[in-house]
């Protein structure tokens, strides 16, 4: 499923037509595959390591790039230890960067354990920074056209939301990756033609349940919403057609960045296609092939399928 590489055609900021926008965060991820979850004050070696750039919107960018699209990724690389792993990924993947970051602004590293015999994640951040990424009023001709199809993992919303706005109102369909509630996001949800979040999305003050989910983002006039919900069915709404969408079972073998997976990927459907149920369930095959290796990529063969088992 790996396109042929070719080199960056606008990393530095110019650009060609026809890539869509990916905003929100970027981080590096030291994952660490282990055979159970170590005990307090403990010692463990891990089965297999990997660094790879992470974060919601980078990997829906790399996603995207991998099955042959083009990608821009409007996000905080800056600077720092892990900043030059980030560019080169990117120039791999022939991404374009937006670097919001501010002077002194370093790339951050998170830690990942995931444990081998469940295959679920646990995430360590760092400190949130304090730094305070340059706001974007408008696009850019000199990254080129404008994008038709903008996702947002919800990082920088207060930055970013004047230009999702004017995209917006000149024809550019906004999608929402919905991890969590985070701040900015009732600005945002009226400008929205679909939002597709996890089940641990909860709009406060509503109830912490799927259906409670689309209904609100159909009351905000979204016409397109879904709530995922790891390997139970995709519940999904389609201008007021409710919908599922069963998940392939599947020997899991690391979920970190699944949901990463489905969103480049369902941009890219989506961009070929503009069916929102069809895309999502196009979509749902990669994130589900994604899981069965070690890490974001190997689907697209870009690695190994995860280490063997002792």
């Amino acid at each position: 499923m790996a396109r042929d590489r070719e080199g960056p055609e606008s990393c530095d900021g110019s650009a060609g037509g026809g890539r869509l926008l990916f905003s929100g965060r970027t981080t590096v991820d030291a994952l660490y595959w282990l055979d159970e979850m170590p005990q307090e004050d403990a010692k463990v070696f891990a089965r297999a390591f990997r660094v790879a750039p992470g974060g919601p919107a980078c990997n829906a960018a790399i996603a995207h790039a991998l099955l042959g699209g083009k990608s821009t990724l409007m996000s905080t690389v800056g600077a720092g230890l892990w900043a030059d792993l980030v560019r080169a990924e990117l120039n791999r993947s022939a991404i374009q960067l937006v670097d919001l970051a501010p002077s002194g602004y370093e790339t951050p590293l998170t830690t990942v354990l995931v444990n081998a015999s469940t295959a679920t994640r646990t995430i360590v951040n760092p400190p949130v920074g304090q730094a305070v990424p340059a706001m974007v009023t408008a696009w850019d001709s000199g990254w080129g056209d404008a994008p038709a199809i903008a996702l947002t993992d919800g990082f920088y919303l207060k930055e970013t939301l004047p230009l999702l706005r004017r995209l917006r109102e000149g024809g550019t369909v906004l999608c929402l990756d919905g991890g969590s509630w985070k701040p900015g996001t009732h600005d945002l949800a009226s400008l929205l033609t679909l939002a597709i979040c996890s089940e641990r999305f909860k709009v406060p003050g509503e109830a912490a349940d799927p259906e409670a989910t689309l209904a609100w983002f159909a009351a905000q006039g979204v016409p397109h919403a879904a709530i995922t919900r790891g390997a139970r069915p995709i519940l999904g709404l389609d201008h007021g057609r409710k919908f599922e969408i069963a998940i392939e079972p599947v020997k899991a073998v690391d979920t970190l960045g699944a949901g990463d997976v489905l969103h480049g990927a369902f941009c890219f459907y989506f961009g070929e296609s503009d069916d929102f149920e069809e895309s999502l369930r196009r979509a749902a095959q990669v994130a589900t092939q994604s899981c069965e290796g070690l890490g974001t990529v190997h689907w697209a063969g870009e690695g190994d399928a995860g280490p063997a088992d002792h």
